[in-house]
């Protein structure tokens, strides 16, 4: 069993860091979880369909009553306890109830059970989930919060006109509910359930699920990259002008793919007066899940501060609007928002009320080149080339006559000196 050290905590997000993003952490369409079923108040009437129809599908799959997985998600009820931070506010038959249906509702959205229903002879389930799939895309979580925000009802009026996406909305819907820090039940329950539909099936693939998690490792591995020891404080990174003013030049890479020198937007570098970062793609949903990465790791540091790091040293680099422009014209930004100071302001807003030790080597995993980027534009040649290089365009002539004399004579001191040794030498 996990140990309570290395266990994942689902925790809501505290109310310093919600007041400056509240919708970053508010489901929809789909409440998943204790905390976003509210005592006395019923779910989303065609939500609650799906995920009863999502039951019905794997009690005909594993040839179980209804009863039995109810049994055996109430012999798991001290575990999942365990991995919630805060108050659940529900006894423990709604507990189990809960962990049943969202437990379902999870494996069947995430096609899990597809391969079971190819392999199930004369399969045909009493009511197709296909159907409730598009039916509910258009359905709204209104009990989800108590305010809906603009982007709520954008999506909203998307999913009313979405004509033959209907499918595709739903699986947005459920991609964007699901990736929810405090919109979760713990893993091991899913796992359980998949478990009870293959025990008794030779030919099934037993490793799905677990493949899941497999993978899930292996992202988190990548993201674990190693870090410098000690040394000087790093201080706060230079602005992407600034370094643009002390010859850094910012360099974008690509991400995927065997050629792509990038594995994921987290692999910054520094090489040679080079500023490489990987291209970031912002649109109306990465704040919020750039917000419930930086919640997970709040709650649960012993994964790492991967993401917090990256949109610290992010929210410096482009802290204004030239900032982002900037960074957009490298190609290291591309961005669909109103214009460059939402974007500044977006990855500002990211880093309100975070804990996070800049100089704390354990969990800055960028603080090597935080250190090599400002040992770079420290370096006294690299200050005389920029003055050089500012005062280049000066239109008073007599200045640059100036600089040129001046550099003459300092190099005309500098060989007589040599020459005076070398006679001292020679006498």
């Amino acid at each position: 069993m996990t140990s309570d050290q290395q266990r994942c905590h689902i925790s809501k997000a505290p109310d310093h860091i919600r007041s400056s993003n509240p919708e970053h952490y508010k489901p929809l369409a789909f409440p998943v979880g204790p905390y976003h079923a509210r005592s006395g108040v019923p779910a989303p009437e065609k939500a609650q369909r799906l995920k009863e129809q999502c039951v019905d599908e794997v009690v005909q799959l594993s040839g179980r009553s209804r009863h039995d997985l109810l049994e055996q998600m109430r012999s798991v009820l001290d575990r999942a306890k365990e991995y919630y931070a805060d108050e659940i506010g529900m006894d423990d038959e709604a507990l189990a109830q809960m962990l049943l249906l969202d437990g379902c509702f999870v494996l069947v959205s995430l096609r899990g059970t597809e391969r079971l229903k190819q392999l199930t002879p004369g399969w045909k389930a009493e009511e197709s989930t296909e159907s409730l799939l598009s039916e509910n895309s258009d359905d709204r979580c209104s009990d989800c919060s108590d305010q809906q925000g603009d982007e709520e009802n954008q999506i909203a009026a998307a999913n009313n006109g979405g004509g033959g996406g209907d499918d595709s909305w739903h699986h947005f819907n459920v991609a964007r509910d699901l990736f929810l820090a405090e919109n979760q039940i713990p893993f091991f329950v899913v796992q359980k359930i998949y478990e009870l539909l293959v025990k008794n099936r030779p030919y099934a693939e037993r490793g799905v699920v677990g493949a899941v998690e497999a993978y899930v490792r292996e992202v988190m591995a990548v993201a674990r990259v190693g870090s410098g020891g000690g040394g000087a404080t790093v201080g706060r990174l230079r602005r992407a002008t600034q370094l643009r003013e002390l010859m850094v030049r910012l360099k974008k890479l690509e991400i995927g793919g065997k050629a792509a020198p990038a594995g994921s937007i987290l692999d910054v570098a520094f090489h040679g007066g080079v500023l490489e970062i990987p291209r970031l793609e912002i649109d109306g949903g990465t704040w919020r899940q750039m917000a419930n990465l930086i919640l997970l790791e709040q709650g649960s540091p012993h994964v790492g501060l991967y993401v917090t790091a990256y949109c610290a040293f992010m929210s410096q680099l482009a802290g204004t609007a030239e900032d982002v422009a900037l960074l957009c014209e490298s190609g290291v930004i591309e961005h669909q928002l109103g214009g460059d100071g939402d974007v500044a302001d977006g990855l500002r807003r990211l880093c309100d009320g975070i804990i996070f030790d800049a100089d704390d080597d354990a969990y800055n995993y960028l603080r090597p080149v935080y250190r090599a980027v400002e040992e770079h534009c420290r370096s006294r040649t690299l200050r005389l080339l920029c003055w050089v290089r500012g005062h280049a365009n000066c239109p008073n002539p007599w200045l640059l006559l100036g600089i040129v004399a001046i550099i003459t004579l300092l190099c005309f001191i500098v060989q007589q000196l040599q020459h005076a040794t070398l006679r001292k030498n020679a006498t």
